[in-house]
């Protein structure tokens, strides 16, 4: 054999291994993200109506038969569900019966926002689990429960483990602390998040200092004036807007040129934001990654 013909031999078992190997991982990869049947035991047929549960399923590498459509939710689904059925939500019972009987449920996992529909579900033989947290802690209680009822408790170990590593990532090192309110606007009238509140609970865990006019209330909003806002004067003010997906374009012109608000340090400085994603109203498993981004794209610290 010349050296010719060798080093093409060479070049060519290079070529099958590199290409044997690239094949081998994309297997894996599909093994990691793509779901599978429910273990022995575990419930054949789950519908997850929110996103925390939906993407929690995911991860544990079960897939759900049909999760939730939660305005802005969506976004925040795993890749591996983009081709999931989605069942439609109307406050306050959560999705038609009609819809979702037609997928045959043994167990749907809910929230209680939809608690209203609870009971329907149950006379129809549907199993329904409460799954959404209010609390950062009760995530990964939550992320347990999920994975114990569905068999999979060590995967819900490694998943909680992995959370907790992206909070301890996202969190610390504040160079500054900025005042921060957090608007949710229905119509013209603003309600600000309460400490209590899913969002709330992030912006203090970003390094904010959540401003609330002293505002109370055990539901997580309260009611406020346009002169409160002021009074606040926070350096940063994060507006969501809360209406029908029609109305929404409408409601972030009328946040982002309120009159009233003009005199406040945040609309002087130019730091009043929309954000319309959901993930400052509800639960969700990317809580390290949304510290993250209020740090960066919004607190500034």
């Amino acid at each position: 054999m010349t050296a010719t013909s060798q080093s093409q031999t060479q070049n060519t078992s290079r070529t099958i291994s590199v290409s044997a190997v690239a094949v081998l991982l994309a297997m894996l990869l599909c093994l990691v993200v793509t779901p599978v049947a429910p273990a022995e035991g575990a419930p054949k047929r789950v519908v997850a109506l929110t996103p925390f549960a939906a993407n929690t399923m995911a991860y544990l590498g079960v897939g759900p038969v049909a999760v939730g459509q939660t305005l802005g939710g969506d976004r925040r689904l795993a890749p591996v569900l983009n081709r999931t059925p989605k069942l439609k939500l109307v406050h306050p019972v959560g999705p038609s019966l009609e819809q979702l009987v037609r997928q045959k449920p043994d167990l749907v996992f809910t929230s209680s926002q939809w608690a209203k529909g609870t009971q329907a579900m149950e006379n129809l033989g549907m199993t329904v689990r409460y799954a959404e947290p209010t609390t950062i802690g009760g995530v990964y209680t939550q992320m347990r429960q999920i994975a114990r009822i569905i068999n999979r408790r060590a995967k819900g170990d490694r998943l909680v483990r992995q959370i907790r590593s992206q909070v301890r990532r996202n969190t610390g090192g504040y160079r500054s602390r900025p005042k921060v309110m957090l608007i949710l606007g229905v119509g013209r009238t603003p309600f600000t998040f309460l400490p209590n509140s899913w969002g709330g609970q992030l912006v203090k865990l970003a390094g904010g200092q959540l401003v609330t006019g002293g505002a109370t209330g055990s539901g997580g909003f309260a009611r406020i004036s346009d002169e409160v806002v002021v009074a606040e004067n926070p350096d940063v003010i994060i507006a969501v807007p809360h209406a029908d997906t029609e109305d929404i374009p409408g409601m972030i012109d009328y946040i982002k040129t309120n009159p009233a608000w003009e005199l406040t340090d945040a609309a002087q400085e130019g730091r009043v934001y929309i954000s319309t994603d959901n993930r400052l109203l509800q639960a969700g498993t990317d809580i390290g990654q949304t510290i993250g981004l209020l740090r960066r794209q919004y607190l500034r610290n």
